[in-house]
């Protein structure tokens, strides 16, 4: 057992903040803690190739100095002087309400609280004036169950957000004709849409009922509107995690529509069926390698690079240009906001990358035209730069990944230089991690505090 990093973290039983190491046995890492109220945690946080040091630059040392969070990180959470990057997205939640009771939850809505239109436009102004240049996200709870939903994207395109992007069950979208062409009218730039699968299996177990023909349909109306969409699969081992080179295949035989997919392993925080356990856990490495099998290799190890905002052990990601749904180009050489970068060029360049990449503009008429046959295209384009021109000119496809921390993982350096904050009602801007923190319990530790 070697000693990697000397870091912090809480107990997952009383939140309190407490030392921790990163320590590697072989090729995995784990996190681990002591609470003296509460005695040792241990949690598998990294696991196997690509090993974590050659993942790791050096905006991110494995070794001394230790990392020392202020003594009330995270409880006392609103961005503070201590905080280490910037707002790249901000999630403004409009509602709690949901009409589903899905088993795995984030927010674990419902039947709850739904503020005052005037109080979320004060929220809008207010996150505008803390967090210039910040993507905006409405979220819940089902954001599309308030009626006003276009008046708030209409206010908030008026306040120039570079992208407005909407996380959704896509229910609404798939079932009320026309409403997504008035989302795109009132200024909405994507769609960030729950879809855990191709199977209703996988929706019965994660979502409780079957779903996967409404999901479609969803898509299909966003298609309809021009608004690009991003799937957003929940992943839980055992249950869908097989299923993500197939879902990698289905956006792109859907693109330019679908712009690319952001896999998102459980988390265990909010609402979720069992206590964790390292066996369950599903690690960005482990990711990783999956898309590469499930691919049959048409995504590579070598195409995966760290976040260009947040912290490296937090997400990854690829872009490609895309020849056909089973011919894909990756564009390796887009630079990351390591190596040097300050925080400042590292939040604009993920803003733009973001926006560039899930904010193309997507018409019914560019999609007609951009989904010629393969060998019409080819016939098309008599040379290699003409070739790539046209390609480029379809935008960009990308498949992501974001591990979200919870009581058992969480690294309160991961959390200093989180870049997705969520707008407290009282204004604050938190770290999405420590937001939605919850004991063992189902205590919180900022949500609905």
């Amino acid at each position: 057992m070697a000693i990697l990093r000397n870091t912090h973290s809480v107990c997952p039983i009383c939140l309190k903040q407490i030392p921790a190491l990163l320590e590697s046995d072989k090729d995995n890492v784990f996190l681990r803690k002591h609470c003296p109220d509460h005695g040792e945690f241990s949690c598998l946080v990294w696991e196997g190739t690509p090993d974590l040091e050659t993942w790791t630059s050096n905006r991110f040392p494995l070794a001394e100095p230790e990392d020392r969070p202020p003594e009330t990180c995270p409880e006392g959470c609103g961005l503070c002087i201590d905080h280490l990057q910037k707002s790249c997205t901000v999630v403004v939640e409009v509602t709690e309400k949901c009409q589903l009771k899905c088993p795995v939850c984030f927010a674990s809505a419902g039947d709850g609280f739904e503020p005052d239109f005037y109080v979320l436009e004060k929220l809008l102004h207010d996150v505008h004036r803390k967090a210039p240049g910040a993507i905006l996200q409405f979220s819940g709870g089902e954001p599309t169950l308030r009626d006003d939903l276009t008046d708030l994207i209409r206010l908030a395109s008026s306040l120039k957000f570079p992208g407005i992007q909407l996380n959704t069950n896509g229910l609404k979208l798939a079932q009320e004709s026309g409403y997504g062409q008035r989302l795109k009218e009132a200024g909405l730039s994507w769609v960030f849409l729950q879809f855990d699968g191709l199977r209703e299996a996988t929706y019965t177990t994660l979502r409780g009922r079957q779903l996967l023909t409404d999901k479609i349909r969803a898509i299909d109306a966003c298609k309809e509107a021009g608004l690009g969409v991003v799937l957003v699969p929940t992943v839980v081992k055992g249950v869908n995690d097989d299923e993500m080179g197939d879902i990698v295949r289905f956006g792109l035989s859907r693109f330019p529509v679908v712009r690319g997919i952001h896999f998102q392993p459980i988390s265990y925080f909010g609402r979720f069926p069992e206590p964790p356990c390292d066996e369950m856990r599903l690690t960005l490495p482990r990711i990783m390698r999956e898309l590469v099998a499930q691919t049959d290799g048409m995504a590579s190890l070598s195409h995966f690079r760290p976040s260009r905002c947040e912290h490296e052990r937090c997400s990854f990601r690829a872009v490609y240009l895309v020849e056909s749904p089973d011919k894909i180009i990756p564009l390796t050489s887009e630079p990351c906001c390591c190596n040097g970068r300050s925080s400042d060029e590292g939040f604009q360049s993920s803003v733009e990358s973001i926006r560039r990449r899930w904010g193309a503009d997507i018409s019914p008429k560019n999609c007609k035209k951009q989904e010629k046959a393969p060998q019409e295209m080819d016939a098309q384009a008599e040379e290699a730069f003409d070739r790539f021109i046209r390609l480029y000119e379809r935008g960009s496809f990308s498949i992501s990944a974001m591990a979200f921390q919870d009581g058992e993982n969480l690294d309160l350096e991961r959390l200093r230089f989180c870049c997705i904050h969520v707008a407290a009602p009282d204004g604050r801007l938190i770290p999405f991690c420590a937001w939605n923190l919850t004991a063992r319990n189902g205590r919180a530790l900022h949500r609905h505090r």
